[in-house]
């Protein structure tokens, strides 16, 4: 379980995350040195930024989400969502870098795809700036096309290790997910399919549901 970060901490993390895009949500081992050694009290983990010192927790999610942010399963996809799973499934059994905004990463594979379908992924800085523009759904809305994200509870605008994300290819029948995923294990940048996916949020983490 990370620990609450001081405030200056918080808007390093989110100031550096900003200016490179997306943030990884799986290993950040080449992340800034330079603001690494100037920054003690964050962590370079092989999973995620994990802050160190203490003080006031991040708000929480209610906070975070603007009014009227939460959505209805009605809402349609604003891209091609077979193009986008067609991209990710080109992918399969192939590697990629990893790192700070490297290509391996979870999120950044999942912003590919989407993108490859035309899907208007703009967003940055941290779990849940990252789906400005997206519909929050619960897992159990989620359909094809959708990102499931895992989020720290207590610090859910803060990349703690953890933190993972996939892309939904299919729902079953017996509730169960198809998905495609990358970085999994952490540091392989290894995109892969899961057919009987089911959400296993670490502890302290929820799943929720990204629909652009």
């Amino acid at each position: 379980m990370p620990s609450p970060a001081k405030p200056f901490v918080v808007t390093l993390v989110a100031a550096v995350t900003f200016a490179l895009g997306v943030a990884p949500a799986g290993a950040v081992e080449t992340a800034n040195a330079t603001a690494a050694a100037t920054t003690p009290t964050v962590a370079l983990t092989t999973q995620a930024l994990s802050t160190q010192a203490g003080t006031a927790p991040l708000a929480p999610i209610s906070t975070v989400l603007a009014d009227g942010e939460s959505s209805t399963v009605s809402a349609v996809h604003g891209f091609d969502v077979d193009a986008a799973i067609a991209a990710a499934t080109a992918e399969l059994g192939t590697s990629r870098a990893t790192g700070w905004g490297a290509a391996g990463e979870c999120i950044v594979s999942a912003q590919r795809w989407i993108r490859a379908g035309g899907g208007s992924w703009t967003g940055g800085g941290d779990p849940v700036s990252n789906y400005v523009g997206a519909l929050r759904l619960a897992p159990t809305e989620a359909q094809a096309g959708d990102v499931i994200q895992y989020e720290h509870l207590q610090f859910p605008t803060s990349w703690v290790s953890g933190v993972h994300t996939v892309l939904v290819t299919g729902v079953n029948d017996d509730g169960t997910y198809r998905i495609i995923e990358s970085n999994n294990p952490t540091g392989s940048g290894y995109v892969q399919e899961d057919t009987s996916w089911v959400p296993a949020p670490p502890a302290g983490f929820q799943a929720v549901a990204w629909r652009f």
